[in-house]
């Protein structure tokens, strides 16, 4: 029977990636995103946030009536910004936090009843180095990362044994998230330059990479293992 995956962020680098790979090995694909140009990698698309229950409502109504089953789930969708703590404004902390995680849980919450009727079930949160690192400016999506490997080991217990959760934490990736970042800098290219060095193996990542390690945590490759964030950072933590 053929699998059913729903992927949050289907729009951006790795949300597409990870759709395009999931359809190319047989799996029918229902991306959600707040942009809508995750319909071309996409067997079925909604646009919303991942905030709006009513959008989990609607992605749950239409796979049990489609496909009566949910096999993943995938929670890419997260925003970002500098600030300061001084100069930080609480409502972007909330709207960070409510993207970044509460998101997740809706999604979560929506779809367990169908990830249990399917055969091996697994949901993949997208984490970040930026959990077990400081980055000047950027604290706020750091406490976000750290609540989503929270999240993950929690779930895993709750949900387990018939759903397993786990995490993904990419170090920097070839993204438009990471050029935005790179551009902020004062010299892009000297900055690119100092970030690739940052890596053991010398450059980012490429969204495919990180789309094939979500792959494999939803697969029963990795049916051992549940309640783990799996770090994909070109050796980034080893080396600093």
């Amino acid at each position: 029977m053929r699998k059913v995956f729903v992927v949050t962020g289907a729009s951006g680098g790795m949300g597409m990636a990870t759709c395009k790979l999931l359809r190319s090995e047989g799996s029918f694909v229902v991306g959600t995103d707040r942009f809508s140009n995750g319909e071309e990698s996409s067997d079925r698309f909604f646009q919303g946030e991942v905030t709006d229950e009513n959008l989990w409502v609607n992605i749950s109504k239409f796979i049990e009536t489609e496909h009566g089953k949910c096999d993943g789930l995938v929670n890419i969708a997260g925003i970002n910004y500098l600030s300061q703590i001084q100069d930080a404004s609480l409502d972007s902390w909330r709207e960070m936090f409510n993207v970044n995680v509460v998101g997740m849980v809706a999604g979560i919450k929506h779809l367990t009843p169908l990830l249990r009727l399917g055969r091996s079930s697994s949901i993949v949160n997208m984490s970040s180095i930026a959990a077990k690192i400081g980055s000047d400016g950027y604290s706020a999506y750091s406490a976000t990362k750290g609540a989503v490997d929270s999240l993950t080991i929690g779930l895993a217990l709750e949900l387990a044994p018939k759903i397993r959760v786990n995490a993904v934490a990419p170090g920097w990736i070839e993204t438009k998230f990471t050029v935005e970042g790179l551009e902020k800098s004062t010299d892009p290219v000297a900055y690119r330059k100092e970030v690739e060095k940052m890596h053991a193996l010398g450059r980012v990542g490429l969204p495919d990479e990180i789309a094939n390690v979500i792959a494999w945590l939803l697969s029963e490759k990795s049916s051992f293992l549940t309640g783990t964030t799996v770090t994909a950072d070109g050796g980034y933590l080893v080396k600093n």
